[in-house]
């Protein structure tokens, strides 16, 4: 297999699980796992900027974000 064909299905491949990472179902689920949540115990100035992450998320969709990677 040529080294452009392989580069080429290589982009088919990441394109198709961006998708599937950003697709509805699969941040319901993520979102839901203890591993995706932040712990309860964290100092107030890390809560605060993933508080301002969250709200940078909010305004501008994970499906978004994930396409221009």
């Amino acid at each position: 297999m040529s080294s452009a064909r392989i580069s080429k299905t290589a982009a088919k491949v990441a394109t198709n699980i961006r998708r599937e990472l950003a697709s509805e179902s699969n941040l319901r689920v993520l979102e839901a796992l203890p591993a995706f949540q932040a712990d309860e115990h964290l100092p107030k100035k890390l809560r605060r900027l993933l508080d301002r992450l969250d709200a940078a998320e909010h305004d501008k969709p994970l499906r978004k974000m994930l396409r221009r990677s």
